[in-house]
């Protein structure tokens, strides 16, 4: 696949954040970028058409990153989704909770345009989606 044809989702509830995500996403050749200021919202946006890779900040309320990354991981059709979690947490306990549940790779705020290439390519080519 190449990377204009990938479609991300970026998940966030601060809007500043999701433009900031896509803007440097764009800049790097992805041209379909979607955005959702909540994981139910991601939920629906992942009914309606196929994504390869999910950016999802952890922390937003009622549903977490994290629940959506389990909502993923638990469904069939949606499984082999890259899944980053774009989050200022670092705390050992919570990254290995997030491996545990099958997160692919983390952006840790504050990011560099470099970190987002490496991190996103990176997932993008491990998961065979890129050639």
């Amino acid at each position: 696949m190449l990377l204009t044809d990938v479609n991300v989702l970026v998940v966030d509830d601060v809007n500043t954040m999701r433009v900031q995500v896509r803007d440097i996403l764009k800049q790097f050749g992805f041209q379909k970028v979607t955005l959702a200021a909540s994981a139910e919202e991601a939920q629906a946006c992942l009914k309606e058409q196929p994504y390869q890779v999910v950016l999802c900040d952890w922390h937003m309320v009622p549903t977490t990153g994290l629940d959506l990354l389990k909502f993923i991981r638990g469904n069939d059709s949606l499984k082999a989704l890259v899944f980053l979690m774009v989050t200022a947490e670092s705390t050992k306990e919570l990254v290995v909770q997030a491996i545990q549940c099958g997160v692919d790779d983390y952006l840790v705020k504050p990011f560099t345009l470099a970190q987002v290439q490496s991190k996103v390519y990176g997932a993008l080519l491990k998961k065979g989606v890129l050639q």
